[in-house]
């Protein structure tokens, strides 16, 4: 085997955190490209680096060590193939996720004794450019997207189960008539019994939406003690409450567009640039600052599983007279990256 993979498997870490320069992530980006082999080998490293933020909440597992400790493994043992190499990195990486699953079921076990009706609450954060599953003590299935962050304690109290999110999530809420599941988003209330939807609530949106897949929701607000009830939603609607009107609209649309998220797929059907541009921010972790104010009133159809920033904007340009340019990110003094700009303006 060559050394191709092993100076490429280097840049990874760095390629998935976003604190690549812009020339070293058109390396990586011109590396996937080049072949089906190596865009598989990327997905299965991908899907091992996910496994990380949740491992985070241990406080003893350091994600970008660990990925330098794989890379020593690995190249001691050059003569192996690559896709066993990518095995023996989901390997080391599903130990630790076990652990933490352990973690959890022990310390919902034992926290009824010691809080008595004071349960001590856990976050879980999803990096930048990934998507994050987990389980809850009742058995809700939770996928966080990128940037995305649930508050949640660790052991439920008797009559209801309450999580707040900041971000967006989708649920697949274990059923129990008995203790109802509780979302808050931002302003936005939702109850459920036991259900699948969809809720999108980031920071400076102003805005919170739930997407219903199956099931049944209940809307509401809270200001003080008076609550203000928006009614129910059915399977294939989507409802959108604004925070400056405290008001609800609701729209039937085609779910899978709001929930391919948890697959790794974005799906745009005559979306306006500004959207696109909204979740391609949250998606690839960069900045894309629109030159020309015309274009976010442009209208945009596609479906993406797994491309790079650069072939998403690629297609982007043959979509609208647009064109592109990347600026690379730099180390800050506190040993942060700033992201990557991307400058989006009209083709002459």
């Amino acid at each position: 085997m060559d050394n191709d993979y092993l100076n490429m498997e280097g840049l990874l870490p760095g390629y998935l955190s976003g604190e690549l320069s812009g020339q070293e992530r058109a390396l990586v980006d011109q590396w996937r490209l080049e072949s089906r082999d190596h865009e598989n080998l990327y997905t299965e490293y991908r899907k091992a680096w996910e496994t990380l933020p949740v491992c985070q909440i241990m406080e003893q597992f350091n994600s970008f060590e660990a990925l330098r400790k794989v890379r020593k493994r690995l190249s001691a043992h050059a003569a192996i193939t690559w896709k066993s190499q990518i095995q023996r990195v989901a390997a080391i990486f599903a130990i630790p996720l076990l652990i933490y699953s352990g973690y959890v079921t022990f310390k919902n076990s034992t926290t009824a004794k010691h809080q008595e009706g004071k349960p001590l609450l856990q976050t879980v954060d999803s990096r930048q450019g990934m998507v994050t599953n987990f389980e809850l003590a009742d058995g809700t299935k939770v996928w966080l997207n990128s940037g995305s962050s649930l508050q949640f304690p660790r052991s439920f109290a008797e009559d209801l189960r309450n999580v707040k999110l900041s971000g967006e999530a989708f649920f697949e809420v274990a059923k129990d008539e008995k203790k109802p599941f509780r979302v808050e988003a931002g302003g936005l209330q939702i109850d459920v019994l036991g259900t699948s939807f969809n809720v999108t609530n980031y920071a400076g949106d102003k805005q919170a939406e739930v997407v219903l897949v199956e099931g049944e929701v209940n809307l509401f607000t809270m200001q003080g003690n008076v609550k203000q009830e928006f009614g129910t939603l059915s399977p294939g609607q989507r409802a959108i409450y604004r925070e400056d009107t405290r008001k609800v609209i609701s729209e039937g649309v085609e779910t899978d567009k709001y929930t391919a998220w948890r697959e790794g797929n974005l799906i745009f059907r005559n979306d306006n640039m500004e959207e696109v541009i909204k979740r391609l921010s949250r998606w690839f972790n960069v900045e894309i600052i629109v030159k020309d104010p015309d274009i976010k009133n442009y209208g945009y159809k596609a479906s993406f599983r797994n491309e790079t920033l650069t072939q998403v904007l690629n297609l982007l340009k043959l979509s609208a007279p647009i064109d592109y340019q990347i600026t690379g990110n730099t180390l800050m003094k506190n040993g942060e990256y700033t992201k990557q700009k991307v400058y989006l303006m009209k083709r002459e």
